[in-house]
């Protein structure tokens, strides 16, 4: 079993939890643990760490680093049965430990493993990568109020506005000196974030 926290979805009516394991994406009945459907997403060491995402569509987005990759699949009620079709694979985008985040047709992550991180946008339709910019180190995402919380793995904590045509970069500050890899919180106008030594908490109402 791989860390990748499961998600509750809803295909046509009928709730489901996707459970990512070390090799495959699997559909089971909450109610009783019975597996409905399951699909291959293999990586090396099972390390499969980044949460799915699911869609109001009905589309599935799965992503995963090292040897892995992203893929999509459109999972959709077919009488008792679940049925489910890939609709795409690319290794453009390979999130290690952070997460994904869709706004509209287009899916952001940083794609990085143990070669340079890139900051992509990718369109859930085609999987094709709409831009990517360099930059940042391996980071974790937020969206709040139309715009892009950025927390790197060197600690730079950056906001941003993300669009289909690129990133605007607001602000950016240096946050922490240790590794950061947990995504921040929101609460509020208050964001709490953390490294491998301390615990933050930053207003982000202004005046």
């Amino acid at each position: 079993m791989a860390e990748a926290s499961p998600i509750l979805i809803d295909v046509g009516g009928q709730a489901q939890v996707v459970v990512v394991g070390g090799q495959t994406i699997n559909g089971l009945d909450p109610n009783t643990g019975k597996l409905l459907w399951s699909h291959g997403h293999d990586t090396s060491g099972d390390m499969n760490n980044s949460m799915p995402v699911w869609g109001a569509d009905g589309v599935l987005f799965v992503t995963s680093a090292y040897d892995g990759g992203s893929r999509a699949l459109r999972v959709t009620k077919q009488g008792e049965g679940t049925k489910v079709e890939q609709l795409w694979f690319t290794n453009r985008l390979r999130i290690m430990f952070g997460n994904a985040i869709r706004i509209g047709d287009l899916v952001y992550g940083s794609s990085g493993d143990f070669g340079p991180a890139f900051l992509t946008a990718l369109d859930i339709k085609s999987g094709e990568v709409a831009w990517q910019e360099r930059g940042f180190g391996r980071s974790s995402l937020l969206y709040a109020d139309g715009k892009m919380i950025i927390l790197d793995e060197d600690g730079s904590l950056i906001l941003a506005r993300v669009s289909p045509k690129g990133l605007q970069v607001l602000s950016k500050t240096s946050l922490f000196d240790t590794t950061s890899w947990t995504v921040p919180t929101l609460s509020g106008a208050t964001l709490y974030a953390r490294d491998r030594k301390k615990i933050v908490a930053l207003d982000l109402g202004g005046s």
